[in-house]
């Protein structure tokens, strides 16, 4: 053995002896995982494009931060969004502040030009460029101050940009004069981005260079305008190229193309005194382009690997790190594509300009991919000449029969196509599906589909039906299908998947979008831009559905997780990515479905296409689920598919073939599974039914064309042959099943609604059939249900008290001074503190017996039909007391036996937010029954008896649920929850659904019947407030006995307040905040703070002397509130700030729109005061969501004045005062905020 291996085995036992836990990987090194986090860190790195967002990348678990399937995280992330918020988002708001400052400055020196004299606008702007430069000389050497010394410079450059157009428009100088000022102030900005080193400052001369070189056009025409951007552009990357700036190469390459781009769609415009003219003429425009992209390219090749800001901002937004290449050329692509589509109708023009940019950006991908310069350059750039020595020939003498710009077109694109082919290996996968992004949206620009005489139905116009293009597009599906096979491309599998069916969504909502803007605004409709008729669509679709499942039954275990890279919120990420929802085959289930539903409101299809190619969808994925080639869960399938074909029938109707679809996929889908999984039972049968509400309901749809030719055999028959086969697979499988709750309830749900829909639609015989159905499946639930689960329950807690019997013995055995310790029982006695209901012990034999409840299924079932049943009859005939009353002492009988039956076996019946379940079902019941009677038409909600039995049989219900318990402090409190919050629930669901009941705060309970309307009020008031006696009196208790105080109480109150006519609700409050400040629960007193007025408001409904002052109460205790947050700075109560500030702001903004002074000066001085006054707090405390909030109110401050004080705000004293006291306050916070960032970074 060497010293070496000695050394190392020396070392291993050391690591192994300090290891705190003793692991496999401790022991043993396993090549096959050496080997495979090789190959998975092996990833293909495409400097071109970067590191950018890429939905179709897989993770790499190894990776920090990456939350693997188990749920653990094998390394922190190094860095992240929220982290970078938490660490850099002082810097982010700064930055913010900054370009806040540019914008106001900016703005004030407009209007400092048009407010004031000439001459003393002149001072006043020389003395603030000057300010400015001063202050840049005395920030910019100290590193905090750096950036707002940058940030002066840049608005001293700015205020002598716009003095200068201020002179020509003052008639100072001429529009010459002007230009050569605008150029010496460049040389001045060039100067100063030099002398403080800082291509920030440089920035701004690249856009005042091409502003000056459109604005010559003004005096020598289009010809002058296309020397000066050139001369604009090879000024600016000279400048980039001097300085070595990335960052100004990558802005001259997006500007210059924007700017051109600009140029081919406007008809002209004006900057102030600059007059910008359109590029009309089209040889010159192609040329220029031409040009400039290519000085564009070779700058994106020589600059790809520099830094820069746009790639930065990338970064920050979490969306990767894009390359300077990739960045500025797809921002310049959009400018170059604004080109093409100002000429879509010359269709040789557009694709002569699509050949320039896909031969000039293709050529420089490759170079920076490390193909060599001259092996690309050297082809394009003859072919580059001779193309165009042959257009301007062409186009000036016509010397060739053929188009000038097609032959340019056809003959670039063949060369190009040269170029990269001969290269293609250099050619990243992350290209191709860009690529054929690009190129299908360009299809989609360019090529017509107008209505078609052919393929139309009516309205028939001469065109294809978008023939011509979605064959186009279809070819381009086929090419990424193959490569996606051939290169195993998970990318490329995943564009195959999505864009067939995504294109088509975006296309109608930006073509509906541009259509409503026109009608809205006195213009004519336009019609349709993009046709496509039904027959092309669906073959179209119906290719891409087959092409969908090649790709996945090749590729389908790939996903595309958009979320993927937001590191910081990787459970996030990690939950998408488990639940399968951006999974390939869970995409090509959900988003097809979304764009039939999409395209079927368009036109887009007929009723046999739709059905056609709906029902083609659901068996290719039917059958890869059946043949296990499917990825993804069933019922999340089967559900899908069903809420498809739901929104059809209720839109189209069609329910007898929607409807035996889904019967068709649920009972395949439910003969595979062998009863292990009982949700894919409960989500089939109860999924059937709600297609049969939908056919009970009577609504007229929207008949599709061709609705006649699909057969009918009549819904009846259709309903009662599906239920018939969900229901017989479904018991021929029950016995199998261990939780037969949701399973049973669902098939009797399924049952129900059946018997319903023959009722109403079928036959005396088809009735009779439904009935005998239910029945029999009734009978058998019951038979074999609830006496094989009474038993296992008694055979679990009979097992439970042997292993208690067991950790009895054993606990009482110890060695020497060393005692056992059992996991479990520390596991159990945390689950009891977690459940409200249940006392804490150290009896063994008590916590085993924690989790041994009996569920007696048929009495909840039961329960169920009762409560479904009387509610239907109560939704249909109206409010009936005798009905409520009689199901209330049925359903409570029914709970009295379900206790007593339990008790039997000495068990506990399970619970659901602390109290038993039947008991919860039967309040929810109770109220469900009672809202529904309200809903019926001619029901009055100033009747309101039966809202006295409802409150008189919750309390009773209440009342039974603390019968023979333990640990009546905390039962009784939520006894009382379950007393209040339901009645809440009921009180608000009536209220939304068509004002059935009396909203909140509007009842005077002393005006009305005495029996209908008095009687109930009272009656829930008196409750009201007899529980609020009982909570006080429960926390004097709990303080007796030294126990941790309540914490929801704030909760119960706001619930008192909302369902009490005023003095409950008044009561509870005072009780509240007492408490809350008593015990220093500082968020239960924000919580009930702003209810005081909700409370006073109940009040004033019978006592009108309140009426008129709660409105000023409002702002007044609003100003108390941020008077109380201002004085726990110098007081030290941090604990408080954050209650006082979200209560204070919540009652400023309410107060100055309910006494209408949001529509006065009294806005910007409450809320500037309001941001004002958070921010110094937030700066002084060291708290970031002050400051951020800060910021926000002075958003909200600047926005809602211009928007109502509108005139007002805009008048130019106004105006100037507002943009003065803005800067000062922006200037001030940011001061301070730099000034002191070590500090405030740190918080």
């Amino acid at each position: 053995m060497s010293a070496d291996d000695s050394d190392d085995n020396i070392i291993r036992r050391r690591e192994f002896k300090i290891s705190d836990s003793i692991q496999l990987e401790d022991i043993l090194i396993q090549d096959d995982a050496i080997k495979e986090t090789v190959v998975s860190e092996k990833n293909e790195i495409d400097e071109a494009i970067g590191d950018i967002f890429d939905p179709f990348s897989q993770d790499n678990e190894n990776l920090p931060g990456i939350v693997k399937k188990d749920g653990t995280v094998e390394t922190s992330p190094e860095t992240d969004v929220v982290t970078n918020l938490a660490k850099e988002g002082e810097r982010k708001v700064n930055w913010i502040l900054m370009a806040s400052m540019i914008v106001i400055f900016s703005a004030l020196g407009i209007v400092v030009g048009t407010a004031l004299d000439p001459m003393l606008a002149i001072i006043l702007l020389i003395g603030l460029a000057l300010f400015g430069f001063w202050l840049g000389e005395l920030w910019i050497p100290k590193n905090n101050l750096n950036l707002l010394g940058v940030t002066w410079v840049i608005i001293s450059m700015k205020v002598l940009y716009g003095l200068a157009i201020e002179l020509q428009r003052w008639d100072f100088i001429t529009i010459e004069i002007l230009g050569l000022f605008l150029l010496a102030l460049v040389g001045l900005n060039v100067y100063a981005s030099y002398r403080h080193n800082s291509d920030a400052i440089a920035a701004q001369s690249t856009l005042i260079l091409l502003v000056i070189g459109s604005a010559t056009g003004y005096s020598f025409g289009e010809i002058g305008i296309a020397l000066m951007i050139l001369l604009a552009t090879i000024l600016v990357h000279g400048l980039a190229i001097h300085r070595k700036s990335g960052n100004l190469a990558a802005l001259g390459i997006a500007s210059t193309n924007l700017w051109i781009g600009m140029h081919a769609l406007t008809s002209g415009f004006s900057i102030g005194s600059l007059t910008i003219l359109p590029l009309e003429t089209r040889l010159l425009l192609f040329i220029l382009i031409m040009i400039i992209t290519g000085i564009n390219a070779s700058m994106a090749a020589k600059f790809a690997r520099d830094e820069n800001w746009f790639s930065k901002s990338f970064e920050a937004l979490g969306l990767g790190k894009p390359g300077l290449w990739g960045v500025s050329i797809s921002l310049g692509m959009v400018g170059a594509l604004m080109a093409v589509g100002a000429n879509r109708e010359e269709l040789g023009y557009a694709i002569g300009l699509i050949s320039i940019l896909v031969s000039s950006f293709g050529g420089s991908y490759l170079v920076v991919r490390g193909v060599s310069t001259k092996r690309v350059v050297q082809p394009l750039l003859i072919s580059g000449i001779f193309l165009t020595i042959l257009l301007v020939t062409n186009e000036s003498w016509r010397m060739l029969p053929f188009d000038s710009y097609e032959l340019f077109a056809v003959l670039g694109i063949i060369v190009t196509a040269f170029v990269m082919l001969r290269d293609q290996k250099s050619v990243t996968d992350r290209v191709l599906w860009t690529g054929s992004v690009a190129i299908l949206m360009l299809l989609v620009i360019m090529i017509p589909a107008e209505p078609s005489d052919n393929f139309c139905i009516s309205n028939c116009q001469a065109g294809d039906g978008g023939f011509l293009l979605l064959s186009a597009l279809t070819f381009i599906h086929i090419g990424t299908a193959i490569l996606a096979i051939k290169r195993e491309a998970p990318a490329l599998a995943g564009v195959t998947v999505i864009l067939p069916w995504s294109w088509v969504i975006i296309e109608e909502i930006l073509e509906e979008s541009i259509r409503t803007l026109i009608v809205a605004n006195s213009g004519t409709d336009p019609g349709s831009i993009i046709h496509l008729e039904p027959f092309p669509l669906f073959g179209y679709f119906a290719i891409a559905s087959i092409l969908m499942a090649i790709v996945n039954f090749k590729l389908g275990k790939n996903g595309v997780n958009l979320a993927s890279k937001f590191l910081g919120v990787t459970e996030v990420s990690a939950s998408i990515r488990d639940s399968g929802l951006l999974q390939l085959w869970s995409i090509g289930l959900w988003l097809p479905i979304t764009t039939i539903i999409f395209m079927a409101k368009f036109g887009g299809f007929t009723a046999l296409t739709l059905l056609g190619i709906y029902t083609l969808i659901v068996i290719i994925h039917m059958i890869s689920e059946l043949t296990e080639k499917r990825i993804g869960n069933a019922s999340i399938m089967l559900a899908t598919i069903s809420s498809g074909l739901l929104i059809l029938q209720w839109q189209y109707g069609i329910e007898e073939g929607f409807m035996v679809i889904y019967s068709i996929v649920a009972m395949a889908l439910l003969i595979r599974n062998n009863g292990s999984n009982e949700v894919i039972y409960s989500i089939g049968m109860s999924l059937l039914a709600v297609p049969m509400l939908i056919s009970l309901v009577a609504r007229k749809s929207n008949e599709l064309i061709d609705t006649e030719l699909i057969p009918s055999l009549g819904i009846t028959k259709i309903s009662i042959l599906c239920t018939a086969i969900l229901v017989i697979i479904y018991l021929s499988k029950a016995a199998k099943m261990e939780k037969l709750l949701s399973p049973a309830l669902a098939s009797l749900w399924l049952l129900t609604v059946n018997i319903a829909l023959v009722y109403k639609e079928g036959e005396f015989y088809e009735i009779i059939i439904a009935l005998a159905m239910f029945a029999v499946s009734t009978i058998w639930l019951v038979g074999n249900g609830e006496v094989r689960r009474e038993i296992k329950s008694i055979t679990k807690k009979n097992s439970l008290k042997e292993l208690a019997k067991e950790e009895s013995i054993e606990k009482n055995i110890s060695i020497g001074n060393v005692t056992g310790f059992n996991p479990q029982l520390v596991e159990l006695k945390n689950k009891r503190k977690k459940r409200r209901e249940m006392e804490e012990t150290e009896n063994i034999e008590d916590l085993y017996l924690t989790d041994a409840t009996h569920k007696p299924v048929i009495i909840i079932l039961v329960l169920g039909l009762v409560i479904v049943s009387s509610a239907i009859i109560s939704f249909i005939g109206g409010t009936n007391h005798l009905v409520l009353l009689s199901t209330g002492i049925f359903i409570s009988i029914l709970v009295l036996v379900a206790r007593e039956r339990t008790k039997n076996l000495e068990l506990e019946l399970p619970h659901f937010l602390g109290i038993e379940m039947p008991i919860a079902i039967s309040i929810g019941g109770i109220i469900l029954i009672q809202v529904s009677g309200h809903l019926a038409a001619g029901s009055s909600n100033l009747e309101l008896l039966d809202m006295a039995i409802m409150v008189l049989l919750v309390m009773s219900f209440c009342i039974i649920s603390l019968i023979n318990q333990r640990n009546l402090l905390d039962r009784i409190l939520i006894a009382i929850d379950w007393f209040i919050i339901p009645i809440l629930i009921g009180r608000i669901v009536g209220t939304i659904l068509y004002e059935s009941l009396p909203a909140p705060f509007t009842v005077n309970p002393t005006k009305g019947d005495q029996i209908e309307w008095i009687l109930p009020w009272t009656i829930l008031e008196i409750l009201l407030i007899l529980s609020i006696i009982i909570i006080a009196w429960i926390e004097t208790k709990k303080l007796e006995k030294k126990k941790e105080p309540t914490t929801n109480n704030s909760l119960r109150a706001l619930a008192i307040v909302f369902i009490s006519t005023g003095p409950a609700g008044f009561l509870a409050l005072i009780l509240v905040i007492y408490h809350t400040i008593k015990n220093q629960q500082t968020v239960e007193f924000g919580l009930v703070m702003p209810t005081i007025l909700l409370s006073m408001v109940s009040l004033s409904n019978w006592i009108d002397s309140l009426k008129g002052i709660i409105d000023e109460l409002t702002l007044i205790l609003g100003g108390i509130l941020l008077i109380l947050c201002i004085l726990t700075v110098p007081f030290k109560k941090e604990e408080w700030t954050m209650t006082l500030v979200t209560d204070s702001h919540l009652l400023l903004y309410s107060g100055l729109l309910l006494t209408g002074a949001f529509t006065t000066l009294y806005l910007p001085i409450v809320l500037i005061s309001l941001s004002t006054t958070v921010w110094i707090i937030g700066i002084m405390q060291l708290r970031r969501i002050l400051r951020i909030l800060g910021l926000f109110d002075l958003i909200i401050a600047i926005l809602a004045s211009l928007m109502i004080l509108g005139a007002k705000m805009l008048e130019p004293t106004t105006l100037l005062i507002s943009l003065i006291v803005l800067a000062v306050e922006l200037g001030l916070v940011a001061w301070l905020s730099l000034s002191n960032e070590d500090e405030i970074v740190k918080d």
